[in-house]
């Protein structure tokens, strides 16, 4: 594994000179800044990162999906489209050992990008007035980062599957409209309308890993499950916050491995 390090550290370093990255978490700092200065007015106590926190969820589920899908979308069908697939291909690593390597390098750089937008904002927030609830900001955090990492897999997926990167991205421009404009909608109402049952509602959260960080975001921010509706009653009743919890980020856990094992199986069988 040691030959795709060197893969791996190069998509880190492209990554991160990428322009627009830097934009992205600078914009994210900023942001949080704006909010955290406009809602508490300059009094950053008790319910100063709760607030912060509460308006950035939104933020987080429109942009953090979006920029993991186009990086991921780029992976190998941007190689296809540089003609340097087969010279990767070439050298002392297998294909899984490649396909892994970019994830892994763009991962870490996403990871990067949402710890230093929101980190820098945090950092500014607690250096000029007190906090208490900095963990639940940090928790947050962590949330948007591993949202990152199931829409990148979906990306990388996409990217494999596609014949160049062009294509790739407006499918991966596809699935973010899906998933984070159309199914909360689109899906749970459906859902109610076939079987109008809490199980039902679940299954439709768990399907989409940004429903699964957004009730895990508000879970994290107020710990009654019934601000959630019908979806958070049923919940409440069967399962209780901490085993709601657990059940949402498992789910959210498969979609970041298994999208990135079917990539590679496929990858495996295709032609440079």
């Amino acid at each position: 594994m040691t030959s795709a390090i060197p893969v791996l550290m190069k998509e880190l370093r492209d990554a991160v000179r990428s322009r627009w990255l830097a934009a992205f978490a600078i914009s994210f700092a900023l942001v949080a800044l704006a909010l955290a200065g406009v809602q508490q007015q300059g009094d950053v106590g008790a319910q100063g990162f709760n607030r912060t926190t509460a308006s950035l969820i939104n933020l987080c589920l429109l942009l953090v999906p979006l920029i993991a899908l186009a990086m991921g979308a780029g992976a190998i069908a941007g190689e296809r489209d540089r003609a340097t697939l087969a010279t990767l291909l070439a050298q002392p690593i297998t294909a899984t050992q490649l396909l892994l390597a970019k994830y892994a390098g763009l991962n870490v750089a996403i990871w990067m990008t949402v710890m230093l937008g929101f980190g820098i904002a945090g950092f500014l927030m607690a250096l000029f007035s007190p906090v208490s609830d900095f963990g639940h900001y940090l928790l947050f955090i962590v949330l948007a980062g591993g949202l990152a990492s199931a829409m990148l897999s979906l990306g990388v997926l996409i990217s494999v599957l596609s014949e160049g990167r062009a294509k790739a991205v407006a499918v991966a421009m596809l699935a973010w409209f899906v998933l984070v404009l159309f199914y909360q909608l689109a899906a749970i109402g459906i859902a109610l309308t076939v079987t109008p049952s809490g199980e039902a509602l679940v299954l439709a959260a768990v399907l989409n890993p940004v429903e699964s960080i957004r009730i895990l975001a508000v879970l994290s921010l107020e710990p009654d499950l019934q601000v959630l509706g019908p979806l958070g009653a049923f919940l409440n009743t069967e399962f209780g916050a901490g085993r709601s919890a657990i059940l949402l980020s498992g789910a959210t856990a498969v979609w970041a491995a298994v999208p990135l094992a079917v990539a590679v199986m496929l990858f495996r069988r295709q032609d440079a």
